[in-house]
């Protein structure tokens, strides 16, 4: 059985998840709740509520396992696998190679989209969207780093706009893949963000991006039970919004 060690309130353990619920042949796993920022009973950061995290990562037992300790990190048997992004790619190529297009190629073709998502700083744009809507009590907030987390987002987000545009699908063409996963829980933070934002209050002066393909493509991933699920329930779930209805989809942005 497999181990995994993260929370659902992570983006990367969210990857992780999503991708064991996508395999063909799907391992039996365990997920072992890890954290040096969150814990049990509240969705605040344990800086802002009084709690404990969940722990687990700091102690020399994960260190070996992890020495970044970090999460997410998979074991499977005697091999630890750390960093998300590795950690689905390794999923698709043994359980299930078709999520790469069953081919060194189709590993090409989604790589660089990995990749890009880890270099271009989204990292910036998701800690100070989600610290600050789900993670900070409203009147705490940081007005200026939810703007900025705004706009870097939809900056970035232009390219995976031209990419679908151009595809009509998915980000490696017509199929379904390991690059969608790490690029599908990024929309899915983003959404998620700006629509709890919303439900607060966006100040003022903020201009609503047109970003049509995204939205479909958004629309797609909802598509995925999977998605669905192991993603945009959690995503939610954090942002303390209702559960979405079954036959509904969410937008991609509010309106402001």
């Amino acid at each position: 059985m497999l181990r995994v060690f993260g929370r659902p309130t992570s983006s990367n353990t969210q990857k992780v998840l999503w991708t064991l619920h996508e395999l063909r042949s799907r391992p039996s796993f365990d997920l072992i709740l890890a954290s040096a920022r969150m814990g049990a009973g509240s969705n605040l950061l344990c800086e802002n509520s009084g709690g404990k995290p969940y722990g687990v990562v700091d102690t020399d037992e994960y260190a070996r396992m992890n020495p970044m300790r970090t999460v997410p990190c998979l074991v499977d048997g005697d091999l630890a696998v750390w960093e998300s992004h590795s950690i689905v790619r390794y999923l698709a190529q043994k359980y299930s190679p078709e999520l790469h297009l069953s081919s060194v190629e189709g590993l090409a073709k989604c790589s660089p989209w990995m990749d890009w998502l880890l270099f271009t700083n989204f990292h910036e744009c998701n800690h100070h969207l989600i610290d600050q809507t789900a993670r900070t009590l409203p009147e705490q907030r940081d007005e200026a780093k939810l703007r900025d987390s705004y706009k870097g987002y939809v900056e970035r987000f232009q390219k995976v706009e031209k990419r679908i545009d151009e595809t009509k699908a998915f980000l490696a063409g017509n199929e379904f893949t390991i690059a969608d996963i790490v690029v599908g829980a990024e929309v899915c933070r983003f959404s998620c963000g700006m629509l709890r934002w919303a439900q607060d209050g966006i100040p003022p002066g903020l201009e609503r991006a047109e970003l049509p393909y995204l939205e479909s493509y958004f629309r797609k991933l909802q598509e995925r039970p999977a998605f669905r699920d192991m993603c945009l329930r959690h995503e939610r779930e954090h942002q303390q919004m209702e559960p979405l209805h079954p036959d509904c989809h969410q937008p991609l942005l509010p309106d402001f």
